[in-house]
């Protein structure tokens, strides 16, 4: 028994730096060994569900590249493979109808509470890429995304269809007539 206040406040001292220390050893021997035990485990196998080899990944878009942006990062290009296609045409129609398209964009294209895709206005761009985005991620004010729920190659015979609307006219110069009006700047 220790009789001396001093020696028995340093002997507990003591006693409580080696019980952390004891403390410390032990949880960093279970760490070290539940690690091992990891790294000789087999790696889990990562299932990727069906419907994520439907999705995108960064869309290229050199115009929008955030300031210190990889040079080496290879970006994925969307090119529509259904383009000049007469039955991809036909079946973006009957789709077009089918996802009631037609309920905000109007018959043909020609607009209602959505804009018209018949007159070369396009907010997003009307390049196919560029519309395939619109529908795939859909844009503020309405328009929803439909990727996921509709398959690309539908969205892309849909892209079909709705570029075809259009034929390449730029009717924003054109009055109810048919006949170009000159923009006088007014």
């Amino acid at each position: 028994m220790i009789r001396d206040p001093f020696r028995k406040a340093a002997y507990a001292s003591r006693a409580a730096t080696a019980a952390v220390l004891a403390l410390c050893i032990v949880i960093a021997w279970h760490s070290a060994s539940r690690d091992a035990a990891a790294a000789t485990a087999a790696p889990a196998v990562r299932q990727v569900p069906a419907a994520a080899a439907d999705t995108l990944r960064f869309v290229d878009h050199p115009d929008t590249y955030p300031i210190g942006w990889p040079s080496t990062a290879t970006p994925m290009v969307l090119t529509n493979p259904f383009e000049r296609n007469d039955k991809a045409l036909a079946t973006g129609a009957r789709l077009y109808v089918a996802y009631n398209c037609i309920d905000c964009h109007g018959a043909g294209g020609g607009g209602s509470m959505g804009p018209s895709l018949a007159d070369g206005r396009w907010h997003y761009g009307g390049r196919a890429d560029e519309v395939f985005e619109s529908i795939y991620q859909g844009r503020p004010d309405g328009m929803p995304a439909w990727g996921g729920r509709i398959a690309a190659d539908q969205i892309w015979m849909l892209v079909t269809y709705v570029r075809s609307l259009n034929a390449g006219r730029d009717l924003s110069t054109e009055n109810f007539t048919g006949r170009t009006v000159e923009r006088t700047g007014h």
